[in-house]
């Protein structure tokens, strides 16, 4: 009998073993007939001793009662339907037919779960005719992850709150002015859930619902106006969702990622499409998502020099009578860590743009000037392309906009330890020092 049987069927009668300490020294008394109890109390019995020994015999034995039960009961029907002997049964012809349950334990230290081993020639019928041919997989789930032909199952649990005190606003579109910038606080609480399945060692594969609750204050000026004034009292533009709104989300990420490298890499690329959802919970906000980015890495004239390219599209696109929130909107300029803080367009001041939609291009040239052991040293120079705009017949050639730059990235063991930037565009001129690239 293979081993995965024989453990499961251990653990089963170990477990229901448990009611033989129990029994071996049974203590007779009836349970319901409270007289005898009763008779002791009013002075029938040998002595007061006597009777707490006989009332404590029965206070600690009643627990064990509520357990013992419910085993007895259970290698009762075992032996009367002989379950042991059908699950054994239906074991073996699982495996006759190429289908063989697995079992992992906590004790080899990579979590509790089970599985399957395939035989494909076996399942198939194929094995009659190819004795010598050997087709096997697996699937075998665990507390952690599913492993399922070199993929991974994985869920997430995901609270997040942020509290940013001086957030840059400069109106909507993408002719705003700089001497219109506001600040706002936002606040912000996200509580999301997430299931992600990896495969092929380069595809990802993520779907999300979240509930946020967002509010929007007056932020520290900071020497700039505020939010309110400047919008609000001067009619000068309409700000969507300036009340803040409690939003619910669902999304799906789809990512392919052949980089060599995820920091400096010098071939391959990646491809990430997101579709998403959103709600507000007040009525005023309802809109669809759609992001497409790409970038690709490519050696040039030598070992030492790369060119990297990178192209971003994102729409929001509103559903019915409903509107997006200026928070949520598409957002340009800044060194683009984070979609949530604004995609690179580095000549610019963070979140310099805000609209529906975006159109971004950014371009490098990287050359390795200093390479000893773990250490390396990298110039860049860069260009950055980019506009913002409302619905896809509002696109102009005369709204995009240009920032170019240059810096130096110093890594060890091809981690980004300090990267130093200075971009110029026509609203002036950014520095810029961080420990990851844009892209």
């Amino acid at each position: 009998m293979n081993l995965s049987f024989r453990f499961l069927t251990g653990l089963l009668f170990i477990f229901l073993s448990f009611s033989l300490p129990l029994s071996a020294e049974e203590i007779v008394y009836d349970r319901y007939a409270a007289a005898g109890l009763e008779g002791e109390l009013l002075g029938n019995s040998s002595g007061a001793g006597e009777m707490f020994k006989n009332w404590g015999k029965h206070f600690l034995v009643y627990p064990f009662e509520l357990v013992r039960w419910p085993i007895d009961q259970t290698l009762v029907f075992v032996e009367k339907h002989h379950v042991d002997d059908k699950v054994e049964w239906v074991y073996e012809q699982m495996k006759n037919h190429g289908v063989t349950p697995k079992v992992r334990s906590l004790l080899g230290g990579e979590g509790l779960g089970g599985g399957f081993d395939i035989d494909v020639t076996k399942l198939s019928g194929m094995k009659e005719n190819l004795p010598n041919l050997t087709v096997e997989g697996s699937a075998l789930w665990t507390v952690d992850h599913l492993t399922l032909y070199e993929g991974k199952l994985t869920a997430e649990e995901i609270v997040r709150y942020e509290n940013r005190g001086e957030e840059h606003f400069y109106g909507i579109g993408p002719n705003t002015s700089l001497g219109d910038g506001t600040s706002f606080r936002m606040e912000r609480s996200t509580f999301e859930t997430a299931l992600g399945l990896s495969f092929l060692n380069t595809w990802d594969v993520r779907g999300h619902f979240s509930f946020q609750n967002v509010n929007i204050t007056n932020g520290e000026d900071g020497g700039r106006g505020i939010i309110d004034e400047i919008f609000v009292r001067t009619n000068r533009q309409v700000i969507p969702g300036l009340g803040g709104d409690e939003l619910v989300n669902l999304g799906v990420k789809v990512e392919h990622d052949n980089r060599d490298l995820q920091d400096l890499p010098s071939r391959g690329g990646y491809q990430r499409f997101y579709l998403g959802y959103t709600k507000g919970m007040d009525g005023s906000s309802g809109f669809l998502t759609y992001r497409g980015e790409a970038a690709h890495f490519v050696k040039f004239l030598s070992d030492r020099q790369v060119l990297a390219l990178r192209g971003v599209a994102e729409h929001h696109d509103e559903l019915g009578d409903r509107q997006v929130p200026f928070f949520g909107m598409s957002r340009l300029g800044g060194y683009g860590v984070s979609p949530r803080l604004g995609d690179a367009h580095r000549g610019f001041k963070r979140d310099r743009f805000f609209d529906e939609s975006l159109l971004l291009a950014n371009l490098e040239y990287r050359w390795t000037v200093y390479n000893y052991r773990d250490w390396r040293m990298d110039a860049v120079v860069f260009w950055d392309e980019g506009q913002v705009f409302g619905e896809w017949s509002g696109l102009q050639w005369d709204d995009f906009r240009s920032s170019v730059g240059f810096g130096v990235r110093i890594s060890m063991a091809d981690d980004i330890l300090l990267t130093l930037e200075i971009a110029r565009s026509g609203d002036g001129t950014e520095f810029y020092a961080k420990t990851k690239t844009p892209f």
